[in-house]
């Protein structure tokens, strides 16, 4: 019997069919691996700095008694010859306290800031759009500011 060495056809599709499953798996796999974290710190990175932005936000409402509108978005006056301002620098919300000039960072990707034009019953209200990547949450936040002595 004279057979002569080699594959088959079909023995060669199977084997081609077999690496086409396994380059499938491993490109998903890949894919997840490096898309679905990114995608994740990026709504870490924006649901931190609402909470942050809130948080300063907040506390500054509370140590105040009187919001003007002014700058690029307001001031948080204490009564007490201490103010809070806060800025959007490109994508970054600052906040610059009067007493000591300090000027600190309170969120990062910040993209939008609407600061409140007047407030009504001792509420403030901001709305604010942050993004990060692929992320992009938009806010509105209401303050209430402590009752003027």
């Amino acid at each position: 019997m004279n057979r002569e060495r080699g594959f088959t056809l079909v023995e060669l599709l199977v084997v081609i069919g077999l690496i086409a499953l396994v380059t499938a798996v491993t490109v998903n796999l890949f894919y997840q691996f490096y898309r679905v974290p990114r995608w994740g710190q990026a709504q870490l990175n924006v649901s931190n700095a609402l909470r942050s932005v809130a948080l300063w936000l907040a506390h500054d409402a509370h140590e105040s008694s009187r919001f003007t509108p002014a700058g690029s978005c307001g001031v948080f006056d204490t009564g007490r010859g201490v103010t809070y301002t806060y800025t959007l620098n490109g994508h970054q919300l600052e906040r610059t306290e009067s007493g000591s000039g300090r000027t600190r960072i309170v969120a990062r990707y910040v993209t939008t800031l609407q600061c409140p034009t007047s407030v009504t019953s001792g509420l403030a209200v901001f709305r604010l759009t942050l993004s990060s990547g692929p992320v992009s949450i938009s806010e509105t936040l209401t303050v209430t500011l402590r009752v003027a002595p």
